[in-house]
């Protein structure tokens, strides 16, 4: 088991530390990730909704409102929903991204999993949870590629320990390929990308 799988949850001043940044970058420079996200948006004129799992402190709604979108945000912790209602005042949801299901994801949806599988010790597995549920469209961002075997590790942020995930940039490639999407990949810096599936 490993032993900082809940640090996220458990933590509302790691939240709040989150947002504070996230205010900070919406009156500054937008970060490269929020950057693609608003691209991606844009480039589907058919997205009337933007579904976002592991919404933390919930910024996106901030941007989805700028763009016209609907939103609705889900988070495992409820300290993260709290804080997010409380400052934006959308709709927000406590729910784990495992009791997802296709009921909630319509087609006209964009399914946006923010780091998500970065920080998870199984990225793998979360991303493949997330495959099965069919969204017609995925965005999967702030990915660690590695060419060796997938592996995770520890590190600490905020005032939390927990994982950077790497994924075999091959099997990755064949897990999406296997589920029928087909995807594109934008480098933000380094061996970080933001994956734009589209189902087939």
């Amino acid at each position: 088991m490993h032993k900082h799988i809940d640090s996220w949850k458990q933590s509302r001043s790691t939240f709040e530390q989150q947002l504070q940044r996230n205010i900070y970058e919406l009156n500054t420079t937008y970060p490269p990730h929020w950057i693609n996200f608003i691209s991606v948006v844009e480039s589907f004129p058919d997205i009337k909704r933007v579904v976002d799992v592991g919404c933390g402190a919930g910024v996106y709604y901030n941007l989805c409102e700028k763009l016209n979108v609907d939103y609705i945000g889900y988070d495992y912790s409820s300290d993260a929903i709290q804080l997010a209602e409380s400052t934006w005042g959308g709709n927000f949801n406590c729910l784990n991204y495992k009791d997802l299901t296709e009921e909630h994801i319509l087609d006209t949806d964009l399914v946006v999993a923010n780091a998500l599988f970065d920080v998870l010790p199984n990225g793998n597995e979360a991303l493949e949870t997330f495959l099965k549920l069919n969204p017609k469209r995925l965005l999967s961002q702030r990915v660690r590629l590695t060419n060796s075997t997938s592996y995770s590790e520890e590190y600490s942020v905020y005032d939390i320990i927990t994982y950077k995930f790497f994924h075999n940039s091959d099997k990755l490639f064949e897990t999406i390929k296997a589920n029928n999407y087909t995807v594109k990949f934008t480098n933000l810096y380094e061996n970080v990308f933001d994956l734009e599936l589209i189902r087939d």
